[in-house]
């Protein structure tokens, strides 16, 4: 049930705010509206979308949410995490923003009252780890934080669960590691530093092959046609960005076929095979 809430004029001077896309913007205010009096609710981007945007008939709009909940994730105005096996979403300082005079009671809890899972510390939570609101699988690997995610105190295993053995760890998927090993080697023929494939990697790779319903194929062939074009080569450098922006990159691409232009500017910072060019162009 919606819930009524107030907004003060300094959100619209807010350098923070500012940042943000206009339609983050609105779906920051909504969830206002759709989180619990403690300031947490549901991350299923289906049911924020009916909750905020019931009214928008445009296709994209579920894309689009999902797009926004990282972007507000990435700006740390939102925390995307999960409690007993549920993806869960928290407005960062809710006591700043809100003050709820008789607030019911919580029905989810905070992120600070959930206990760090045994398999999984908060060293290896990088920014775009919680970028999904889809429940996140361990990888197989215990990979260390990609740089720049920050050192945040270990977490500790829960009570009474033991710790799993290395012969419980599933085998890597091999399309997962195909896609990961594709990003990561166009990355370094672009002229970067080939980057390691992570956790977070595999996991936003998973989620984009089995929650998203694209293919190998399809991924592999956006990641080309985004590396063959001057804007969105310096964009697209992990499996996250690839996972936002994969409906819009399809699009352009599609656009671009319409009008019988090449696959990528004259400018474009590598050639591409025929066999590339063919492919960037079937996703």
């Amino acid at each position: 049930m919606a819930r009524i809430r107030s907004i003060k004029p300094e959100f619209f001077t807010s350098l923070t705010i500012a940042e943000q896309p206009l339609s983050a913007r609105l779906t920051f205010i909504g969830l206002w509206t759709y989180v619990d009096d403690n300031g947490v609710g549901q991350a299923d981007p289906r049911l924020i979308r009916a909750a905020i945007w019931p009214l928008e008939e445009a296709p994209d709009i579920l894309q689009r949410t999902r797009e926004d909940l990282q972007s507000l994730q990435e700006g740390r105005l939102i925390t995307l995490y999960e409690a007993s096996g549920r993806p869960l979403v928290h407005i960062n300082s809710w006591d700043e923003h809100q003050k709820v005079s008789h607030p019911r009671k919580p029905r989810f809890p905070t992120p600070n009252e959930v206990p760090q899972r045994p398999d999984l510390d908060s060293s290896d939570l990088p920014e775009d780890y919680r970028s999904t609101p889809e429940t996140l699988q361990s990888a197989p690997e215990d990979d260390a934080p990609e740089q720049g995610a920050g050192s945040r105190e270990q977490g500790k295993g829960i009570e009474g669960n033991p710790e799993p053995s290395a012969s419980d760890e599933p085998s890597p998927r091999l399309d997962v590691e195909r896609v990961c090993q594709h990003l990561a080697a166009v990355i370094e023929k672009g002229g970067g530093k080939k980057p390691r494939i992570t956790k977070t990697w595999r996991n936003d790779i998973r989620l984009l092959l089995d929650v998203d319903d694209v293919t190998p194929d399809q991924a592999v062939a956006a990641i080309d046609w985004a590396h063959n074009d001057d804007f969105w080569q310096a964009h697209i450098l992990s499996p996250g960005k690839l996972r936002a922006k994969y409906e819009t990159l399809r699009r352009q691409a599609q656009v671009q076929q319409r009008k019988q232009r090449p696959v990528g500017p004259a400018t474009a910072p590598r050639d591409m095979t025929e066999e590339e060019k063919q492919r960037a162009l079937k996703f």
